[in-house]
């Protein structure tokens, strides 16, 4: 567990590295892709050093709202040894992820198992290829992050203000795609492993927002942040996929 799920008690001077920190609790972004407009619901909780991300996205067309996408993200603030220091760091604990395609029930759960240092995968689903439980060791590597987790994580792991401070320099980590196996259904050209080398840097600062480039795969993500830190927006361009608060809407030259 050493490795894992070390706490660290230097909140004091982590907070001094920010410009503020970002807000806990719920906020609404218009989601969109080829599929249309939809509701996306998130909510982030910093619970006993344990970073907490849930996330739905509901078709909110008709009487009833209807959930086509969910996950719970749960993620240790911690510390790994290095040769002469510990690096302070986030690890993925656990997640649960259910997506509804075709109108059929996909779920996945994780739980990471330090003794083997590999993440517990657990599927069910309607297809045979899609169940039962497999371990999947992580790759030698530093800082990883859930996908669905990455504002938060990669805050919590200062690449934000690193990447800011050094600009233009690249950081590299992991990502840990939540929903996998499905995304591979889901999206284009990513997502054929549980875990995806990817890296941050700053990208300057647009209408007054902090934009970072996140490159995954050979496929480049647009995040944008408050100068304190709160998510405002996301562009998956290669993936025709935008978040941005309702009413606004993401253009690829922004």
């Amino acid at each position: 567990m050493k490795l894992f799920l070390l706490l660290f008690f230097v909140s004091s001077c982590a907070s001094s590295m920010f410009n503020g920190a970002p807000r806990e609790g719920k906020t609404n972004y218009a989601y969109v892709d080829e599929g249309g407009t939809f509701k996306l619901a998130r909510e982030f909780k910093n619970i006993k050093q344990k970073l907490v991300t849930r996330s739905q996205i509901l078709d909110t067309k008709g009487s009833n709202a209807r959930v086509l996408e969910k996950s719970i993200l749960v993620s240790q603030i911690g510390s790994i040894k290095q040769k002469s220091s510990r690096l302070l760091t986030v690890r993925p604990l656990a997640s649960e992820f259910v997506v509804w395609l075709e109108g059929k029930k996909y779920s996945s759960r994780m739980k990471i198992n330090s003794k083997t240092k590999s993440m517990t995968v657990t599927l069910d689903s309607p297809e045979e290829k899609w169940k039962g439980t497999s371990e999947v060791k992580f790759p030698k590597g530093k800082y990883f992050c859930f996908f669905n987790q990455i504002p938060e994580c990669l805050y919590h792991n200062y690449l934000l203000t690193q990447a800011r401070e050094q600009e233009p320099r690249k950081f590299d980590f992991y990502v840990v795609w939540d929903s996998y196996p499905y995304i591979q259904d889901q999206l284009t050209r990513v997502g054929k492993s549980l875990f995806a080398p990817a890296s941050v840097k700053f990208d300057g600062v647009i209408k007054n927002h902090f934009r970072y480039i996140v490159e995954i795969e050979g496929q480049v993500v647009f995040y944008q942040f408050t100068k304190s830190f709160d998510l405002v927006k996301i562009a998956w361009i290669s993936q025709g996929i935008t978040v941005a608060p309702p009413g606004e809407e993401i253009v690829e030259d922004e």
